[in-house]
Protein backbone atom coordinates (compact mmCIF):
# COMPACT_ATOMS: atom_id res chain seq x y z
CA UNK A 1 0.00 0.00 0.00
CA UNK A 2 1.09 3.28 -1.04
CA UNK A 3 2.74 5.67 2.14
CA UNK A 4 2.97 8.78 2.06
CA UNK A 5 3.83 11.47 5.13
CA UNK A 6 2.28 15.07 5.97
CA UNK A 7 5.23 16.97 5.34
CA UNK A 8 5.24 15.10 1.48
CA UNK A 9 1.37 16.23 0.76
CA UNK A 10 3.17 19.57 2.04
CA UNK A 11 5.17 20.06 -0.63
CA UNK A 12 2.19 18.91 -3.12
CA UNK A 13 0.38 21.77 -2.29
CA UNK A 14 0.20 24.95 -4.57
CA UNK A 15 0.76 28.47 -4.12
CA UNK A 16 -2.26 30.20 -2.42
CA UNK A 17 -0.79 33.14 -0.20
CA UNK A 18 -0.71 35.78 -2.18
CA UNK A 19 -4.34 34.84 -3.31
CA UNK A 20 -5.57 35.10 -0.12
CA UNK A 21 -3.24 38.23 0.87
CA UNK A 22 -6.65 40.13 -1.42
CA UNK A 23 -9.36 38.20 0.58
CA UNK A 24 -10.63 38.72 3.63
CA UNK A 25 -11.88 36.05 5.64
CA UNK A 26 -12.99 35.27 9.12
CA UNK A 27 -14.01 32.25 10.77
CA UNK A 28 -17.51 32.47 12.84
CA UNK A 29 -20.27 30.57 14.09
CA UNK A 30 -23.26 31.14 11.91
CA UNK A 31 -27.03 30.36 12.26
CA UNK A 32 -26.50 27.40 9.63
CA UNK A 33 -25.66 23.94 10.60
CA UNK A 34 -23.52 22.22 11.98
CA UNK A 35 -23.72 24.36 14.93
CA UNK A 36 -19.46 25.15 14.27
CA UNK A 37 -16.94 27.96 12.88
CA UNK A 38 -18.00 28.60 9.52
CA UNK A 39 -16.06 30.68 7.40
CA UNK A 40 -16.99 34.13 6.18
CA UNK A 41 -15.17 35.50 2.96
CA UNK A 42 -15.10 37.97 0.31
CA UNK A 43 -12.42 40.56 -1.58
CA UNK A 44 -10.35 42.41 0.73
CA UNK A 45 -10.11 45.75 1.45
CA UNK A 46 -7.49 48.17 2.66
CA UNK A 47 -9.48 51.26 4.35
CA UNK A 48 -11.53 51.90 1.85
CA UNK A 49 -10.04 50.52 -1.59
CA UNK A 50 -11.55 46.66 -2.46
CA UNK A 51 -9.03 45.01 -4.11
CA UNK A 52 -10.88 43.63 -6.41
CA UNK A 53 -8.18 43.89 -9.28
CA UNK A 54 -5.49 42.30 -7.78
CA UNK A 55 -8.28 39.65 -6.35
CA UNK A 56 -8.83 39.18 -9.82
CA UNK A 57 -5.92 38.77 -10.90
CA UNK A 58 -3.67 36.66 -8.44
CA UNK A 59 -7.17 33.96 -8.88
CA UNK A 60 -6.28 33.87 -12.47
CA UNK A 61 -2.24 32.93 -11.44
CA UNK A 62 -3.32 30.12 -10.05
CA UNK A 63 -5.03 28.50 -12.75
CA UNK A 64 -1.94 26.46 -14.40
CA UNK A 65 -2.09 24.77 -10.86
CA UNK A 66 -5.31 23.83 -11.01
CA UNK A 67 -5.54 22.25 -14.27
CA UNK A 68 -1.77 20.64 -13.83
CA UNK A 69 -0.25 19.05 -11.33
CA UNK A 70 3.53 20.09 -10.08
CA UNK A 71 5.22 17.16 -12.05
CA UNK A 72 3.37 17.68 -15.21
CA UNK A 73 4.07 21.39 -15.01
CA UNK A 74 7.28 20.26 -14.87
CA UNK A 75 7.15 18.25 -17.65
CA UNK A 76 5.29 20.30 -20.27
CA UNK A 77 7.72 23.64 -18.96
CA UNK A 78 10.90 21.48 -19.79
CA UNK A 79 10.17 19.94 -23.17
CA UNK A 80 9.07 23.67 -24.27
CA UNK A 81 12.30 24.91 -22.83
CA UNK A 82 13.63 22.80 -25.09
CA UNK A 83 11.65 23.28 -27.96
CA UNK A 84 12.36 27.32 -27.36
CA UNK A 85 16.11 26.90 -26.94
CA UNK A 86 16.07 27.81 -23.67
CA UNK A 87 13.26 30.27 -23.42
CA UNK A 88 12.34 30.30 -20.21
CA UNK A 89 9.55 33.50 -21.02
CA UNK A 90 8.30 31.33 -23.61
CA UNK A 91 7.90 28.55 -21.88
CA UNK A 92 6.32 29.86 -19.32
CA UNK A 93 3.22 31.53 -21.54
CA UNK A 94 2.86 28.43 -23.36
CA UNK A 95 2.23 26.32 -20.21
CA UNK A 96 -0.30 29.54 -19.17
CA UNK A 97 -1.80 29.43 -22.47
CA UNK A 98 -1.89 25.50 -22.68
CA UNK A 99 -4.21 25.67 -19.07
CA UNK A 100 -6.83 28.91 -20.23
CA UNK A 101 -7.31 26.57 -23.24
CA UNK A 102 -8.55 23.76 -21.32
CA UNK A 103 -11.79 26.48 -20.02
CA UNK A 104 -15.36 25.26 -20.86
CA UNK A 105 -16.32 27.94 -23.39
CA UNK A 106 -19.59 29.89 -22.01
CA UNK A 107 -19.21 28.49 -18.27
CA UNK A 108 -17.41 31.39 -16.47
CA UNK A 109 -19.68 31.21 -12.73
CA UNK A 110 -18.95 27.48 -12.53
CA UNK A 111 -15.10 27.46 -13.20
CA UNK A 112 -14.22 30.42 -11.56
CA UNK A 113 -16.25 28.66 -8.34
CA UNK A 114 -14.01 25.48 -8.88
CA UNK A 115 -10.96 27.57 -9.00
CA UNK A 116 -12.02 29.13 -5.86
CA UNK A 117 -12.58 26.19 -3.80
CA UNK A 118 -9.86 24.35 -5.33
CA UNK A 119 -7.50 27.12 -3.63
CA UNK A 120 -9.88 27.09 0.10
CA UNK A 121 -9.64 23.77 0.54
CA UNK A 122 -5.53 23.75 0.20
CA UNK A 123 -5.33 26.49 2.11
CA UNK A 124 -7.68 26.54 5.11
CA UNK A 125 -7.47 22.36 5.04
CA UNK A 126 -4.22 21.90 3.70
CA UNK A 127 -5.75 19.48 1.43
CA UNK A 128 -4.07 18.31 -2.07
CA UNK A 129 -5.99 17.61 -4.93
CA UNK A 130 -6.53 13.78 -5.52
CA UNK A 131 -8.18 14.20 -8.59
CA UNK A 132 -7.75 16.90 -11.29
CA UNK A 133 -11.79 17.37 -12.30
CA UNK A 134 -10.10 20.27 -15.15
CA UNK A 135 -8.66 18.02 -16.85
CA UNK A 136 -11.98 15.47 -16.78
CA UNK A 137 -13.91 18.15 -17.57
CA UNK A 138 -11.95 18.56 -21.06
CA UNK A 139 -10.78 15.34 -22.14
CA UNK A 140 -12.53 13.48 -24.70
CA UNK A 141 -14.63 11.14 -24.22
CA UNK A 142 -15.25 11.72 -20.60
CA UNK A 143 -18.09 13.67 -19.16
CA UNK A 144 -17.80 16.18 -16.66
CA UNK A 145 -19.52 14.37 -13.15
CA UNK A 146 -19.58 14.18 -9.54
CA UNK A 147 -17.82 16.19 -7.11
CA UNK A 148 -16.26 19.88 -7.92
CA UNK A 149 -12.90 18.85 -5.64
CA UNK A 150 -11.69 15.26 -4.05
CA UNK A 151 -8.41 16.37 -1.41
CA UNK A 152 -6.85 14.60 0.55
CA UNK A 153 -4.88 14.78 3.35
CA UNK A 154 -3.01 13.06 5.58
CA UNK A 155 -3.31 13.72 9.76
CA UNK A 156 -1.08 11.33 11.89
CA UNK A 157 -2.31 7.97 10.79
CA UNK A 158 -5.74 9.55 9.71
CA UNK A 159 -6.61 9.36 5.94
CA UNK A 160 -8.47 11.97 5.50
CA UNK A 161 -10.66 12.93 2.20
CA UNK A 162 -12.39 16.42 1.64
CA UNK A 163 -15.17 16.68 -0.95
CA UNK A 164 -16.02 19.96 -2.58
CA UNK A 165 -18.79 21.56 -3.97
CA UNK A 166 -18.53 25.64 -5.31
CA UNK A 167 -21.78 27.21 -6.32
CA UNK A 168 -21.55 30.41 -7.49
CA UNK A 169 -24.62 32.34 -8.26
CA UNK A 170 -25.38 35.40 -10.19
CA UNK A 171 -27.66 38.07 -9.70
CA UNK A 172 -30.60 36.37 -10.60
CA UNK A 173 -30.35 34.08 -7.63
CA UNK A 174 -31.48 34.51 -3.90
CA UNK A 175 -29.05 33.44 -1.15
CA UNK A 176 -31.43 30.90 0.31
CA UNK A 177 -32.70 29.26 -3.06
CA UNK A 178 -28.53 29.05 -4.20
CA UNK A 179 -27.87 27.45 -0.01
CA UNK A 180 -30.78 24.77 -0.36
CA UNK A 181 -28.86 23.79 -4.03
CA UNK A 182 -25.53 23.85 -2.62
CA UNK A 183 -26.55 21.49 0.68
CA UNK A 184 -28.66 18.73 -1.62
CA UNK A 185 -25.22 18.84 -4.40
CA UNK A 186 -23.04 18.41 -2.06
CA UNK A 187 -24.56 15.42 -0.40
CA UNK A 188 -25.29 13.90 -3.67
CA UNK A 189 -21.55 14.40 -4.42
CA UNK A 190 -20.68 12.13 -0.65
CA UNK A 191 -23.18 9.96 -2.08
CA UNK A 192 -21.35 9.33 -5.42
CA UNK A 193 -17.69 9.65 -4.37
CA UNK A 194 -17.08 5.56 -4.38
CA UNK A 195 -18.77 5.44 -8.19
CA UNK A 196 -16.95 8.35 -9.55
CA UNK A 197 -13.45 7.13 -7.89
CA UNK A 198 -14.15 4.10 -10.08
CA UNK A 199 -14.44 5.74 -12.93
CA UNK A 200 -11.49 7.64 -12.85
CA UNK A 201 -8.61 5.96 -11.02
CA UNK A 202 -7.41 4.03 -13.47
CA UNK A 203 -7.23 7.04 -16.05
CA UNK A 204 -4.75 9.35 -16.26
CA UNK A 205 -6.78 11.83 -13.40
CA UNK A 206 -5.47 10.72 -10.29
CA UNK A 207 -2.42 12.69 -8.97
CA UNK A 208 0.69 10.23 -9.83
CA UNK A 209 2.08 10.96 -6.10
CA UNK A 210 -1.67 9.77 -4.52
CA UNK A 211 -2.69 6.85 -6.67
CA UNK A 212 -1.27 4.51 -4.73
CA UNK A 213 -3.64 6.17 -2.42
CA UNK A 214 -6.36 5.97 -4.48
CA UNK A 215 -6.35 2.26 -5.54
CA UNK A 216 -6.04 1.49 -1.26
CA UNK A 217 -9.45 3.42 -0.60
CA UNK A 218 -11.03 0.99 -3.80
CA UNK A 219 -9.65 -1.58 -2.78
CA UNK A 220 -11.08 -1.06 0.87
CA UNK A 221 -7.16 -1.73 2.29
CA UNK A 222 -6.91 1.62 3.19
CA UNK A 223 -7.70 2.53 7.06
CA UNK A 224 -8.57 4.90 9.57
CA UNK A 225 -10.79 7.21 7.32
CA UNK A 226 -12.30 10.14 7.77
CA UNK A 227 -14.48 12.44 5.37
CA UNK A 228 -14.72 16.57 5.46
CA UNK A 229 -17.44 17.97 2.83
CA UNK A 230 -16.66 21.56 1.86
CA UNK A 231 -19.42 24.22 0.09
CA UNK A 232 -18.51 27.19 -1.27
CA UNK A 233 -21.65 29.84 -1.63
CA UNK A 234 -20.38 32.62 -3.32
CA UNK A 235 -23.17 34.70 -4.81
CA UNK A 236 -23.89 38.32 -6.01
CA UNK A 237 -25.05 40.25 -2.93
CA UNK A 238 -26.97 43.79 -3.34
CA UNK A 239 -27.14 44.81 0.61
CA UNK A 240 -25.01 48.28 0.46
CA UNK A 241 -21.70 48.22 2.68
CA UNK A 242 -21.44 50.26 5.39
CA UNK A 243 -18.43 52.04 7.38
CA UNK A 244 -16.02 54.56 6.64
CA UNK A 245 -13.06 52.76 7.15
CA UNK A 246 -11.73 49.25 6.49
CA UNK A 247 -12.53 47.85 10.25
CA UNK A 248 -16.13 49.12 9.95
CA UNK A 249 -16.60 47.59 6.24
CA UNK A 250 -15.42 43.97 7.31
CA UNK A 251 -17.84 44.21 10.52
CA UNK A 252 -20.54 45.35 7.53
CA UNK A 253 -19.60 42.39 5.42
CA UNK A 254 -19.68 39.89 8.62
CA UNK A 255 -23.38 41.17 9.38
CA UNK A 256 -24.82 41.23 6.10
CA UNK A 257 -23.33 37.16 5.72
CA UNK A 258 -25.04 36.54 9.45
CA UNK A 259 -28.35 38.09 8.06
CA UNK A 260 -28.49 36.14 5.28
CA UNK A 261 -27.51 33.03 7.12
CA UNK A 262 -30.77 33.56 9.69
CA UNK A 263 -33.09 33.56 6.71
CA UNK A 264 -31.99 29.62 6.55
CA UNK A 265 -35.44 27.73 7.88
CA UNK A 266 -34.70 24.51 10.15
CA UNK A 267 -36.53 22.75 7.74
CA UNK A 268 -34.24 22.61 4.72
CA UNK A 269 -31.99 20.38 6.86
CA UNK A 270 -34.99 17.77 7.42
CA UNK A 271 -34.25 14.90 4.65
CA UNK A 272 -30.26 15.34 5.10
CA UNK A 273 -28.22 12.47 7.31
CA UNK A 274 -27.43 13.83 10.57
CA UNK A 275 -23.89 12.12 10.09
CA UNK A 276 -23.50 13.78 6.68
CA UNK A 277 -24.55 17.15 8.39
CA UNK A 278 -21.92 17.20 11.07
CA UNK A 279 -19.22 17.15 8.59
CA UNK A 280 -20.09 20.11 6.06
CA UNK A 281 -18.15 23.10 6.57
CA UNK A 282 -19.44 26.40 4.49
CA UNK A 283 -17.32 29.12 3.08
CA UNK A 284 -19.84 31.99 2.07
CA UNK A 285 -18.31 34.44 -0.55
CA UNK A 286 -20.98 36.99 -1.02
CA UNK A 287 -19.48 39.20 -3.87
CA UNK A 288 -21.01 42.58 -5.50
CA UNK A 289 -21.20 43.29 -8.77
CA UNK A 290 -20.53 39.36 -9.36
CA UNK A 291 -21.83 39.51 -13.28
CA UNK A 292 -19.00 42.40 -13.87
CA UNK A 293 -16.35 40.49 -12.13
CA UNK A 294 -16.61 37.30 -14.03
CA UNK A 295 -17.46 39.06 -17.50
CA UNK A 296 -13.92 40.33 -16.39
CA UNK A 297 -12.98 36.49 -15.88
CA UNK A 298 -14.03 35.11 -18.66
CA UNK A 299 -12.35 38.45 -21.06
CA UNK A 300 -9.08 37.68 -19.58
CA UNK A 301 -8.95 33.72 -19.62
CA UNK A 302 -10.32 34.09 -23.43
CA UNK A 303 -7.65 36.61 -24.29
CA UNK A 304 -4.97 35.07 -22.86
Amino acid sequence: MCKINEDEIAQLLSHTESLLKHIYWVRQKLTVKPDKEHTTTSINFNDINERRVDFLRELINTIVAWVYGQARQRKLFDERVAKANGDYGNASTFLATQAFSKFRPGHPQGQFGELLLFNFIQFFFSAVPLLRKQRIATSVGHERYGADAIHYKKDGNNNIFILGESKCYKSKYQFKNAFVTSLESIVSTFNRMDEELSLYIYDDFIEPELEGIAKAYKSGALKNIHFELVCLLAYNETTKITGGNEEEIKSSIISIVQKRCKSIEENIYKSTDDRILTRLNYIIFPIWRLDSLLDEFQRIIGTA
